[in-house]
């Protein structure tokens, strides 16, 4: 299960591919969105007139349709089965999914090309471990880094709302900041896990940008937070980082074992970004190892941890894979 999580909640595949960086075109678009619990979900209206509720996480690999989704569909006879270096990849072409024209294909990176010529999300078999964490975070398609590579979005924590073609330019903004990206010699993106940085205590930590950042709680958690809900948007810290936390800060909240993996979790009481700080937000606890062995593959720095919903509920995010710039104004 931690290896589960491990992999779900930081990346799936550790391939690169070539980007030529589109220029920002259209106008500030909404799509049809909704923020639940934490996350942002995009209700992509399909080619047949349904609706998939497909989750937003920037920190994830790849784009998926699951097999619930598909058989609801009626898209068992869509699926195509390449060998990819091979491995044996399932997909369906976007096109065969997506029934709006604002919203955008995935990005087909290198490692699937020339096996696949077309946009498309790939159709993973179900699994125990999977069947769980859909139990967790329900879901009918998953959409991460390689959906968002190529555009500039608005993510509005304080209403709920999700736009694109929300292009930035201004880094002389003091609560706009540079990310940072994986890149090839040539300055080309070979990945689209952007770092950050926040300051916790004194302390500027660089973190993955990762709206899909999740915290599965226990049952005693539910209990103590008086939720009703399985699993919450979060934000993740290294294990050092935390436990200096934890000893340096006694007093701050901690629930210990707070997730269904047995990682404890603690409430920083204020993060600043930019100009602007905020609080409190929940950090759940990840080893070194995440960042250094795993994370360090797809970025361009080994970061210390993730933010997510924990942290942007206070704020309007802004991000522009193309200036690679993040904008954050703190509501009122």
């Amino acid at each position: 299960m931690n290896k589960l999580l491990t992999l779900f909640l930081c990346i799936f595949y550790l391939h690169s591919f070539s980007q030529t960086t589109a220029a920002v075109t259209g106008k500030r678009t909404y799509l049809p969105s909704a923020l639940i619990n934490g996350r942002f979900y995009i209700k992509i209206p399909t080619v047949s007139g349904d609706t998939l509720l497909s989750f937003c996480d920037s920190g994830g690999g790849y784009n998926a349709i699951y097999a619930a989704a598909i058989n609801k569909l009626h898209l068992d006879a869509k699926i195509v089965e390449v060998t990819v270096h091979g491995e044996k990849i399932k997909y369906i072409p976007a096109s065969e999914v997506i029934g709006d024209p604002n919203i955008p294909a995935p990005y087909i990176q290198s490692y699937y090309q020339p096996f696949i010529k077309v946009p498309f999300f790939q159709t993973p078999a179900n699994t125990e471990e999977s069947d769980l964490i859909a139990a967790y975070i329900p879901q009918d398609a998953f959409l991460g880094q390689f959906f968002f590579i190529d555009h500039s979005w608005t993510f509005d924590y304080l209403k709920g709302k999700l736009y694109i073609n929300t292009p930035l330019q201004d880094i002389k903004d003091k609560n706009t900041q540079q990310l940072g990206f994986k890149k090839t010699r040539d300055g080309t993106k070979i990945f689209g896990h952007p770092s950050m940085k926040i300051e916790i205590d004194g302390e500027v930590i660089d973190v993955l940008f990762d709206t899909g950042a999740s915290i599965l709680l226990s049952k005693n958690t539910q209990a103590e937070l008086k939720s009703s809900s399985k699993s919450i948007g979060g934000s993740f810290i290294a294990k050092s980082i935390f436990d200096n936390w934890r000893t340096k800060h006694p007093d701050w909240r901690f629930i210990e074992k707070a997730e269904i993996t047995g990682a404890d979790m603690i409430q920083v009481p204020q993060v600043t970004i930019g100009t602007s700080t905020v609080g409190p937000a929940w950090f759940a606890k990840r080893p070194d190892e995440n960042w250094s062995k795993w994370m360090i593959g797809s970025m361009d720095k080994v970061v210390k941890g993730a933010v997510g919903g924990s942290v942007f509920q206070y704020y309007v995010v802004t991000i522009d894979y193309n200036s690679e710039l993040a904008r954050f104004v703190k509501g009122k």
